[in-house]
């Protein structure tokens, strides 16, 4: 029999002040001082750019995003001024129904779960993906920091529901931990990232599986811990190939045939967006930290994950094998064919005519003109990487900002626990 446990919202209201005591939007920024300018990054695309018609030159484009670390780009375009630079009036809302605001024509672009989209796009939504955004992973298996054996996790309090039988991150997962994939096994909670680990920090649920801030939040506060990484898709050992995707960049397909110019706008932000993190990982962390209301600390060990630990898992780069690994993974864990998202048009869904428009070089060109491999090796600790990171935003070695969690000191990921 299904044993399920819904945590009332009492506990997320009593507790979130406690959880986000550090988030005072009235404290100070802690983003160092750089000589980017956004204008300068936009000066060598200028000459492919169309000319935005007197008419559009008003319009207010409606742009959200979901609270997840895979959605960094839409932040760092507002933040860095590469919005306004670009002629683009934009406002930028952090929600978890873009996929829906966005079918219903609410938001004109976003940054949603690929699997969302995908079956908004399916439901006849009218949404494309112009450019890549965050190729496979990773999402994250955390548990309470007490628990040191999988057999702990049997019967626990966990985020699962009978929907995750049909999902490749819980089977991963479990796999992974070496735990029943029966979903039945456990007292299944159902709520998101927000609340549960809330829920973790009143000792009212023991696991969750999230996207950052979330995992790195809980190790931070010292009440949960990394137990499962999940790429999405089978990955090389080197973290080069084998990528699919999991978070993507998507614009309304009715403004965009509307709009062209815009659009074509928007799709060159988003690349030099995601440009920034790579040259200027420090600031884009605090960036981060600022817009989630998050310990500076739990936005450098996001960026670190994202840009470097787990490869260059943010590009703008992609193409039809992304799409194709993303559906052999769900195939591989033997899921019904019923329940895999798939991609009924990929000529439509997948557009890069707005990204070739705009004259934006390939991500890997710009990863070997910047050597941003050879600034940050792939197999770079994370405290080899912030210094670095400090050292390109003007920021003092001396400085603690991220240096205080031992695990991440130690360059440990994910911990692995007593086997069953």
């Amino acid at each position: 029999m299904k044993k399920r446990v819904i945590i009332g919202a009492l506990v997320t209201t009593m507790l979130i002040a406690a959880l986000t005591g550090c988030t005072d939007s009235s404290k100070q920024s802690n983003v160092g001082q750089s000589d980017y300018d956004p204008n300068e990054e936009i000066a060598p695309y200028l000459d492919n750019l169309p000319e935005i018609p007197e008419a559009d030159k008003e319009f207010v484009i409606q742009m959200g995003y979901n609270d997840c670390d895979h959605m960094v780009a839409a932040i760092i375009g507002e933040t860095t001024g590469l919005y306004e630079a670009l002629g683009l009036n934009v406002v930028v809302t952090k929600t978890g129904q873009v996929a829906s605001a966005m079918g219903a024509g609410d938001m004109v672009a976003g940054y949603s779960g690929f699997s969302s989209m995908l079956k908004a796009a399916n439901k006849g939504a009218p949404v494309f993906m112009p450019a890549g955004n965050h190729l496979g992973g990773s999402k994250y298996f955390v548990i309470r920091e007490d628990i040191n054996s999988a057999k702990e996790i049997i019967g626990s309090r966990i985020t699962i529901t009978e929907d995750d039988m049909y999902s490749p991150y819980w089977l991963s997962y479990a796999e992974q931990v070496g735990i029943p994939k029966d979903y039945t096994l456990y007292q299944g909670v159902d709520m998101d990232d927000n609340d549960a680990i809330v829920a973790m920090k009143a000792g009212q649920l023991d696991g969750f599986m999230c996207c950052d801030p979330f995992a790195s939040m809980a190790e931070m506060e010292g009440i949960g811990k990394i137990i499962g990484t999940e790429w999405g898709g089978h990955i090389s050992e080197d973290l080069e190939s084998g990528w699919g995707l999991h978070c993507g960049y998507f614009i309304n397909s009715d403004f965009a045939k509307a709009h062209p110019e815009l659009t074509t706008r928007l799709v060159l932000a988003h690349c030099l967006s995601i440009k920034y993190m790579y040259q200027h990982p420090y600031n884009a962390g605090m960036m981060f930290a600022d817009d989630f209301g998050v310990d500076p600390a739990v936005g450098l060990r996001t960026m670190y994950l994202k840009l470097c630990a787990e490869g260059r898992t943010l590009s703008w780069d992609v193409d039809e094998t992304n799409i194709k690994n993303y559906t052999d993974y769900w195939y591989s864990f033997g899921i019904p064919e019923e329940e895999i998202p798939y991609v009924k048009d990929i000529p439509s869904f997948l557009d890069l005519s707005y990204m070739e428009a705009c004259g934006i070089e390939s991500f890997e060109s710009f990863m070997e003109d910047n050597k941003i491999n050879e600034k940050f090796p792939k197999d770079d600790p994370y405290l080899t990487w912030l210094e670095k990171a400090e050292s390109i935003d003007g920021i003092d070695h001396s400085s603690t900002l991220g240096k205080t969690v031992e695990k991440w000191n130690n360059n440990q990921v994910v911990t692995k626990l007593d086997q069953m």
